[in-house]
């Protein structure tokens, strides 16, 4: 069994215009995989589409999926496995139980190298290199030294609109990460600066603390706007 058509043209439509239109508040079972599935499938999407298929069968989300990728959604085949996994298992026909969930959820030390490397490295790279023509470096990149809260807002709310980055332009559309929770942010917005931009930090730079990322959180921004707080580059 395959999806319907309609699903199908709507979610190609997204993909080939680039029209991301991330649903902030929406949040998916946690389980092994779950960070993968907000990252790449908000790409193209916001998770309306799989909240609303919930309940189909392996099957069904392995044709599903294999239509994404078909789209140009950039998933490789060890990504594909384990996004396969979580959509199958927890929403499939019969997902865990709450209590088996709530036991997963259960947080423990933050590996901010990993927490990059699942949520971010698909699209801006393993270095933080970015892609040119399509998604901007976060190495060397002055204008995230200069306020890491933008950096945090970035994570919490996507982003969307036009940047100029010395001679290149990126416009596309980055997905919100919001399923994290305030420590990870902190963490993670630490770890890009402190491991890709540690020669343009000053000497008075102060690591992110979680209770900021907890305040920013509490008044949510569209893509757009987020764009707005975006610090210049120049000195």
């Amino acid at each position: 069994m395959r999806t319907s058509p309609g699903f199908l043209r709507s979610v190609g439509v997204a993909a080939l215009l680039g029209l991301a239109t991330p649903t902030l508040g929406q949040t998916l079972p946690q389980g092994p995989g779950v960070d993968l599935v907000y990252t790449k499938c908000q790409i193209c999407h916001d998770l309306t589409y799989l909240v609303d298929t919930a309940g189909v069968d392996a099957a069904t989300w392995e044709g599903i999926l294999s239509d994404m990728i078909d789209f140009g959604a950039p998933v490789n085949e060890e990504e594909r496995e384990v996004i396969l996994n979580y959509l199958s298992t927890y929403l499939g026909p019969n997902p865990p139980a709450e209590e088996a969930l709530a036991e997963q959820a259960e947080v423990g030390e933050i590996d901010a190298a990993q927490a990059y490397a699942t949520n971010c490295a698909g699209c801006h790279q393993p270095e933080g290199k970015g892609l040119a023509g399509a998604f901007p470096p976060l190495a060397n990149n002055p204008a995230l030294v200069r306020d890491p809260t933008y950096v945090a807002r970035v994570v919490l709310f996507g982003l969307s609109g036009e940047i100029q980055m010395g001679d290149a332009t990126f416009n596309s559309t980055m997905p919100p990460v919001a399923h994290l929770d305030d420590a990870t942010v902190a963490a993670l917005v630490n770890y890009l600066l402190q491991t890709f931009n540690a020669d343009l930090l000053p000497e008075d730079f102060e690591p992110l603390r979680p209770e900021q990322v907890a305040e920013l959180r509490a008044n949510p921004l569209d893509a757009k706007e987020v764009l707005k707080h975006r610090p210049a580059a120049g000195p």
